[in-house]
């Protein structure tokens, strides 16, 4: 690749960003059903027909944003989840806890799946699946390590275990979030200590 092939890539790559940039920003304030693709193009500072040179619509956007938002969202859950081999049981909670916490706190995320979940509808399986598969690909060494230890009770199924512990996640983020008018319930921090007590309860073995 020449110098010029090189500047012209880094730049269309950097109004790539700018335009992602703008639409997380705007989403995150006024929700995807709101935001046009107008705005984000003020927002980024590139005019309306640049935004369609780099996505063929609206709804391809807020797919990237999505994406880009799942990919952040398993960075910081493995980023923040402290492995200790003498507490695989917690350990086991506290991913659980993290991956659902950085859900909440993050405005963005915790917009798109609390307002716009029927535009992601046709989009997010992909991603989900990609989650679920980092989730249980997380959790089952972990669990292999407690069984092999005698932390965790013996004979635990681990695959099976791994995938329960993913869809208990799933079902407290689409309750959480889906499924409570205004966003994260009031009583969310009980439901989710309720979960993890639950979780760690059933994985360690019998003193």
């Amino acid at each position: 690749m020449t110098t010029a092939e090189s500047g012209r890539a880094a730049g269309r790559e950097r109004r790539h960003q700018q335009i992602l940039g703008a639409a997380e920003e705007l989403f995150a304030i006024q929700g995807f059903a709101k935001t046009t693709v107008d705005e984000i193009a003020r927002r980024a500072g590139v005019s309306k027909g640049l935004v369609y040179n780099h996505y063929d619509s609206k709804d391809e956007l807020l797919r990237a944003v999505w994406s880009s938002q799942v990919d952040a969202w398993m960075r910081e859950t493995r980023t923040h989840v402290k492995y200790s081999e003498a507490a695989i049981a917690d350990t086991v909670g506290e991913v659980l806890a993290v991956s659902v916490r950085q859900a909440r706190d993050n405005p963005l995320l915790g917009r798109i799946l609390s307002q716009d979940p029927g535009s992601l509808v046709a989009h997010e399986r992909d991603d989900v699946a990609a989650f679920g598969r980092f989730y249980r690909d997380l959790l089952e060494p972990a669990l292999a390590h407690g069984v092999k230890s005698g932390e965790l009770r013996r004979g635990l199924d681990i695959a099976h275990s791994a995938e329960l512990i993913w869809l208990m996640h799933f079902a407290l983020i689409r309750e959480l979030f889906v499924g409570s008018v205004g966003g994260w319930r009031s009583d969310g921090e009980e439901l989710l200590r309720a979960a993890i007590d639950l979780i760690v309860a059933g994985l360690r073995a019998s003193r």
